[in-house]
């Protein structure tokens, strides 16, 4: 009796619990589809309001190909300075136990949260003539505000803190035994650092790098307290489009703003393609 009463229980067990999985399920993916559908029309509502042949003519004029190639010059000049800078940072919060440490790693965080007009701002009063740093580089000739130079600065403080994160990460991901052989092996550290730190952590390391780039060519408010907006000379995509937005040229604005997506775009689509083949692999 009582096993006959558990073997018709079980299968109405699952069928209960299959009924609640499938509209749970259902469920995901109604969000899913929402929220990759107000992405779709945020994207479609930018390409439907450009027109290739002003799209063409903008970006081919001196004043479009002068914000790309400054916001191009910026970006990857601030991604050479954090794979410089930005590896022996990751290196040193990954595998280094200090007083003081956790204090370090918030101050990574705090350029990320920091609302860019801020930093902006923060840099802008350090740099200034009158603070003795910004007295120091005016004697020495190195002026920073209003000029490119000042573009990569605050690229680089907004958009470092990405590959500093994601590098400490794959780094403390690399499996201890691995870093232990090495030392009984006697491996000196920067031999340890070439053979065994880097290849395991290439694929996060250029994940980090990808996004720095993103940010920084994607930078607005920082770079618009410090550099300014003069056309030629420290006009970036983003500045670009807020001006030309605010100033009734739109169809230059949406032409630069597509421009400004479909680097974003590709960047992004060949880094998954690329960790895809790694992870085949």
């Amino acid at each position: 009796m009582n096993t006959s009463l558990q073997t018709m229980t079980i299968p109405q067990n699952k069928r209960v619990w299959s009924k609640y999985l499938f509209r749970f399920d259902l469920l995901m993916a109604g969000l899913t589809a929402l929220f990759f559908s107000l992405i779709a029309l945020v994207l479609l509502s930018l390409v439907g309001a450009a027109s290739w042949s002003e799209i063409i003519e903008h970006v081919s004029s001196p004043q479009g190909m002068s914000a790309i190639f400054l916001s191009l010059a910026t970006s990857l000049t601030v991604v050479a300075l954090t794979l410089l800078i930005g590896f022996p940072v990751a290196y040193i919060l990954a595998l280094k136990q200090f007083k003081g440490k956790a204090i370090l790693e918030t101050l990574i965080d705090l350029p990320i949260i920091m609302p860019p007009l801020v930093t902006g701002l923060s840099l802008l009063l350090l740099l200034k003539p009158s603070n003795p740093l910004g007295g120091l580089l005016q004697e020495a000739g190195i002026g920073i505000l209003f000029t490119p130079y000042g573009i990569v600065l605050a690229q680089f403080f907004v958009a470092s803190p990405f590959f500093i994160k994601t590098a400490r990460e794959s780094i403390v991901a690399i499996p201890g035994n691995l870093l232990a052989a090495s030392a009984t092996l006697n491996a000196s550290d920067f031999y340890t650092f070439r053979k065994v730190i880097l290849p395991l952590c290439r694929k996060g390391a250029c994940a980090g790098l990808a996004m720095t780039w993103a940010r920084a060519l994607g930078e607005f408010g920082a770079t618009a307290m410090v550099a300014g907006s003069i056309p030629g000379k420290t006009e970036t995509m983003t500045i670009s489009i807020y001006m030309e937005a605010m100033s009734g040229g739109m169809s230059n604005s949406i032409s630069t703003a597509l421009v400004l997506v479909m680097f974003s775009f590709t960047l992004l689509f060949i880094l998954k393609v690329q960790a895809g083949r790694q992870h085949e692999y």
